[in-house]
């Protein structure tokens, strides 16, 4: 399994393709059914994609359901590992996985 090196919040990803589709946050935000300070969150990585956001996202965007949060759980997964207090020792018991 590859290790992960920071991966991009799903918000610059959707900055990228924003600038790229030459369109403004305004405009999306509106095709979106959201606000524009709700888009703009995202956007700068102060609020992460929603299951919600993802279908909207996905309708809009033609991108497969689940994408968005996919990029979003990858994020989550790589910071929650920088925690170092989020340690923690595996049970002295039998492998659950087999079960």
């Amino acid at each position: 399994m590859m290790k992960m090196h920071n991966p991009a919040h799903p918000g610059e990803l959707l900055r990228t393709w924003i600038e790229g589709a030459n369109l403004t946050v305004t405009l999306l935000a509106d095709h979106l059914g959201v606000t524009r300070a709700t888009l703009s969150r995202i956007i700068n990585g102060h609020a992460g994609v929603t299951a919600e956001m993802d279908l909207r996202l996905h309708q809009a965007l033609g991108t497969r359901e689940g994408l968005w949060l996919d990029f979003q759980t990858q994020r989550d997964l790589w910071v929650a590992k920088q925690n170092k207090s989020s340690r923690i020792k595996r049970l002295p018991i039998g492998d659950l996985r087999t079960a």
